[in-house]
């Protein structure tokens, strides 16, 4: 991903969690007018913000669960990865001599390797039915 692809994410998590953050009556309602104001409705600014918290809440309640339910997969994804990175980059760095060169493509590929064969092995304990 580019530079500016991150922080463009960056960015637009910093506002969300700004936003979730903020209590209910701090948040600014600029599209406020005197008749919207004697009704108590929110402005369209206000209820397109409270939308997307709610929709941002829901996707973080649902990427939790599916973390939750693959937690040993991703765990040993993770591990995986550590390993074969930490593998590959000593193999690398022993081959080409204490050249940094060829040590990134090996803790690269360590870590891609390590990473599949994590996952291949925490998934049985995330469904030990099968």
């Amino acid at each position: 991903m580019p530079r500016a692809a991150h922080r463009f994410t960056l960015i637009g998590f910093l506002a969300l969690t700004l936003l979730a953050a903020a209590p209910s009556g701090a948040r600014a309602t600029p599209t406020t007018t005197p008749e919207t104001a004697a009704t108590g409705e929110p402005g369209w600014l206000s209820g397109m913000l409270l939308d997307l918290k709610s929709g941002a809440e829901r996707v973080i309640i649902l990427g939790a669960a599916l973390l939750y339910q693959n937690r040993h997969t991703f765990a040993g994804m993770t591990l995986g990865c550590a390993a074969g990175a930490l593998a590959g980059a000593a193999g690398g760095l022993m081959a080409s001599g204490d050249d940094l060169a060829g040590a990134a493509p090996a803790a690269a590929a360590g870590c891609a390797v390590g990473a599949g064969t994590g996952a291949h092995l925490g998934r049985p304990f995330d469904d030990p039915m099968e």
